[in-house]
């Protein structure tokens, strides 16, 4: 008698589960730009009230800025649709994983932790190191979704384990770019918080003069950059380097284009436009600098993805903070 198929178990191959782990870090990445546009357009105290936009409705009325702060909400939504699915992925995954497991309920937990942070952003009206914060914590989650994505990614990479092609040198510059990169979203934030943009007109802005944290903000860059050019080189003059070394140049390229982008805006008079893009990329610089530590520290171990089971942790997995 044959079975039925509506009672066989789902399973979710490894590339199912990639793409999943890649809509789960795509859903991060788009609810930080809802929320730039949110700041940009002024729209921050668009809906006063949380989880309701105001105290007698709960749809946004049909008003500009009521409807850019609600669609920011909505996006929210997305968000835990794709960590529900990442949740039932890990599960249902074969072969099962535990490590990837963890790393859904580490973005589970975070994203919890985000949702009640807008709504405190929104409680303290827009008050600048509760939206610094709740910006760092979307870099938190990205960070530990370009971890998942990667390691879902190796995993189904048919290829044999790259070779070696590390060096004591490398390996120091390369374990300084996660904190280079943490300081450098912080100082950014600083900057944020103390110029214009802060999503009302009305809002409380940090008391720092904006040319001197900015400044502070680009020597962080250069150093950040500087770094990270050393690194690359370092590792040019190893044999079996090439996917390594392209994943480091686009770091490096994503690290040009924004300190591009911020030397622009800064002496344009801040446009919203390209802030818009600056926050853009400061997700591609700091999402291709994890997957960079990341990729280095594969060749680093030099061993197949199937060794790697029991990675408990994501700081240890990118060897930042």
């Amino acid at each position: 008698m044959a079975r039925d198929r509506s009672s066989a178990p789902r399973i979710v191959s490894p590339e199912s589960f990639r793409r999943i782990t890649l809509a789960a870090l795509a859903a991060q990445v788009l609810i930080v730009m809802s929320g730039a546009a949110v700041r940009l357009t002024g729209s921050g105290l668009g809906c006063s009230d949380w989880p309701r936009c105001e105290e007698d409705r709960f749809i946004a009325p049909l008003e500009f800025n009521p409807m850019i702060e609600f669609v920011n909400r909505l996006v929210s939504f997305v968000v835990i649709a794709t960590v529900v699915l990442a949740v039932w992925g890990a599960l249902r995954r074969i072969p099962y994983r535990r490590d990837l497991l963890d790393l859904v309920w580490w973005i589970a937990g975070f994203t919890a932790l985000q949702i009640v942070l807008g709504a405190i952003t929104v409680m303290t009206h827009l008050w600048p190191p509760i939206v610094m914060s709740h910006f760092l914590f979307s870099m938190v989650l990205i960070w530990i979704a370009v971890i998942l994505h990667h390691r879902s990614t190796v995993d189904a990479d048919p290829r044999p384990a790259p070779p070696r092609a590390t060096s004591e040198l490398s390996r120091r510059l390369v374990s300084w770019l996660p904190w280079l990169g943490a300081l450098l979203l912080f100082t950014g934030t600083v900057v944020t918080g103390s110029g214009p943009h802060g999503g009302d007109e009305n809002v409380e802005r940090l008391g720092f003069y904006v040319p001197t944290v900015a400044r502070i903000h680009a020597v962080n860059a250069i150093v950040f950059c500087s770094v990270l050019v050393l690194a690359l080189l370092a590792i040019h003059r190893n044999p079996g380097a090439q996917r390594l070394l392209q994943a480091g140049t686009w770091a490096l390229a994503a690290t040009v284009a924004q300190g591009a982008i911020g030397y622009y805006q800064y002496f344009n008079g801040v446009p919203a436009a390209s802030v818009f893009l600056h926050v853009v990329g400061s997700m591609a610089v700091w999402g291709t600098t994890v997957w960079f530590v990341l990729e280095h520290r594969r060749h680093e171990r030099s061993a197949p993805t199937s060794d790697l089971e029991s990675a408990p942790s994501p700081a240890v997995a990118a060897g930042g903070p």
